[in-house]
């Protein structure tokens, strides 16, 4: 009918929830009991809960990048937060002289609120941009902001100036200040008959709770009743929060009378921290290219267009740039884009219920990361939690590649003796805990192949310079003052 038609022809506005540090079990829906997260739990009963869903880098920063670039990391060149040279510089084997040490969302990027603009939509951002070069001290080093890369309406604030924040407002990690800026950009985006695109990407849950005193003392409360293994009130109540607000924003899209217009998207930006809830059977944490580290709570709803419930298919968050502009009528996203190459797929036809074609999913992380022994499962946990590695997941096998044995240990020849490689099928072990790699010898060549062959393609940099070890810098310790 006409109706139909006019209804498909009304683009729809999207509304695209980034949460900081949550893991995948952090949530009612995952089956976590002491948790409450109505909202969350709420988005995921309507809508379509990915639970193979991955990020495309196991820290904050270059998962942003991803994520609004649309592209893997070998073409941001953004690996790490701060620095490539986050490890233990006495034994770090590898040199990274190769590696370009990328710390910015670059300028000639087409971020998807840039893309979106362009068919015809007003965006906004609220929270943590976090994509502009920055030290250890968080000044900034060039890069573009939010307004330079798309963005119509933004409120954001440095990880650094939030406790300063609470202290005065109350406001855990201003996520009601942003949710109440995004209720007002919705609002009038509507009133002037535009179709909106608003990215909440908030600060919460990072390590670092706030949340208001009323939350704190429920779940404090809760958590003394000791029916629970597994309490961190601190954390919940932080989530608690944060689920208020989230569900604040979708009883606007009520109250708008947008709600079966509008696309909500859900995902946290890497995997969860090892003072919070276990991840079991996932195997390590945030920082970590096991799966602990990669795989999040991943959902998107769209009210009356797309059916409920789970989706096996394994997906990654630079698939969300390509899935919006086809939702938003774009057919030919390379005649839109022009020759700015984006790796996702559009997975509209996952979130339609309809077969999609198997592809191959990439990681590269050519940097160090240092040793934390709250971080298990690693390789090397008390040096290092996570050592140069490249990925490949390809149907239910996951090679990881190990850089500094392929570079320095006789390479693809020694690969029978050098520990190069592991291989796990996740769908028998999603605990990754049986390394195939000398077992199932023909799926491992098959996946070196294909992740070799992506390198080429993408340009993807293996570092082979040896490093020269320096001897570790020694900290500095704080002079006592002496009592008068």
């Amino acid at each position: 009918s006409a109706v139909v038609q006019a209804e498909e022809l009304k683009k729809p506005n999207f509304v695209f929830f980034f949460i900081d540090d949550m893991g995948w079990r952090d949530w009612g829906g995952a089956g976590n009991k002491f948790v409450e997260t109505p909202s969350i739990d709420r988005i995921g009963q309507e809508g379509v809960v990915f639970t193979q869903g991955y990020v495309n880098a196991a820290n904050c920063a270059p998962s942003r990048c991803a994520v609004l670039s649309g592209q893997y990391t070998p073409r941001t060149n953004f690996y790490n937060v701060w620095s490539i040279h986050r490890g233990n510089k006495a034994i770090d084997r590898l040199s990274l002289k190769e590696v370009t040490n990328g710390q910015v969302l670059a300028d000639e990027k087409v971020t998807f609120a840039e893309a979106l603009k362009k068919a015809g939509y007003t965006t906004a951002m609220y929270g943590k941009w976090h994509v502009i070069g920055f030290g250890r001290d968080g000044s900034g080093k060039g890069g573009m902001t939010p307004a330079k890369q798309g963005f119509d309406d933004i409120l954001e604030h440095s990880a650094n100036s939030l406790g300063k924040l609470f202290k005065q407002n109350k406001d855990p990690k201003q996520i009601f200040s942003y949710t109440k800026r995004a209720m007002n950009f919705a609002e009038k985006s509507v009133k002037d008959g535009k179709p909106f695109m608003i990215y909440l990407a908030h600060h919460a849950v990072h390590s670092g709770d706030q949340s208001r005193p009323a939350t704190k003392q429920h779940f404090v409360k809760k958590s003394a009743e000791g029916k629970f293994k597994e309490t961190y009130p601190g954390y919940a109540a932080h989530l608690s929060d944060t689920d208020t607000g989230i569900g604040m924003m979708l009883d606007k899209l009520e109250e708008l009378k947008i709600k079966d217009n509008t696309v909500v998207i859900f995902l946290s930006d890497n995997g969860g921290t090892p003072e919070r809830y276990h991840q079991n059977p996932l195997r390590g944490w945030k920082g970590s290219y096991y799966e602990g580290g990669i795989r999040v709570p991943y959902i998107i709803s769209w009210p009356n267009h797309f059916n409920p419930g789970t989706s096996e298919v394994p997906v990654m968050a630079i698939d969300l740039y390509p899935t919006m502009l086809d939702l938003a009528g774009v057919k030919d996203i390379s005649a839109h884009l022009g020759d700015y190459p984006i790796d996702g797929t559009s997975l509209v036809p996952a979130l339609k219920g309809n077969q999609m074609a198997e592809r191959p999913l990439f990681w590269h992380f050519p940097a160090y990361l240092a040793g934390n022994p709250k971080y298990t499962g690693g390789r090397d946990v008390e040096n290092y939690r996570q050592q140069p590695v490249s990925i490949i997941r390809k149907g239910d096998w996951k090679l990881l590649m190990y850089l500094e044995e392929l570079s320095l240990d006789g390479g693809r020849e020694k690969i029978e003796t050098n520990n190069a490689l592991e291989l796990y099928n996740l769908k028998e072990d999603l605990s990754e805990s049986k390394n195939l790699a000398l077992i199932n010898k023909e799926k491992r060549n098959e996946l070196l192949n294909d992740l070799l062959a992506w390198h080429k393609s993408i340009n993807a940099t293996i570092p082979k310079d040896k490093a020269i070890p320096t001897a570790a810098t020694p900290k500095k310790t704080k002079k006592k003052k002496r009592k008068k």
